[in-house]
């Protein structure tokens, strides 16, 4: 995973956000679009063939940026999870007009292959599977079959 060589608030906070998650591709919400930057912008344009631009045009080091509008980022999410990518979506926790700074984003979700719920993603003839699965003990559970020599 490579993080983005930007050092603008907004950027920073990007990468933030990809380092936490760096095994997804980031949908990063600005406005009316969720922008996706550096090797995501890469990968994402190609599997989606939308646009490739760059951010900061001008400067020694363009940042690749791609995006997708907001009220039809599903589509897209799920052509994406459909190629076996994972996906952090990072929405804006706040109004950009009230915003001092900076829009505080986190991510609120995260889409891989296995929890596609989106009925258009999901084929009738093929079974969508998912398994969990629960280390036993842990905690006084574990500490009670220790004390009782399991």
């Amino acid at each position: 995973m490579a993080l983005v060589d930007s050092d603008t608030p907004m950027m920073k906070q990007f990468n933030a956000l990809k380092a936490a998650h760096p095994d997804c591709i980031l949908f990063f919400r600005a406005g009316d679009f969720y922008e996706m930057f550096g090797e995501d912008a890469v990968r994402a344009s190609e599997v989606l063939n939308i646009a490739l631009t760059t951010r900061n045009k001008t400067s020694d080091n363009p940042v690749p940026m791609a995006g997708v509008p907001y009220h039809a980022f599903e589509t897209y999410l799920n052509r994406l999870t459909a190629a076996g990518f994972k996906v952090a979506i990072a929405e804006q926790m706040e109004d950009p007009a009230q915003a001092k700074g900076v829009v505080r984003r986190e991510v609120v979700r995260v889409v891989t292959p296995g929890t596609v719920t989106a009925h258009a993603s999901l084929e009738d003839d093929r079974p969508s599977l998912l398994m969990a699965i629960e280390p036993r003990g842990g905690g006084k559970e574990k500490e009670a079959a220790g004390a009782a020599g399991f």
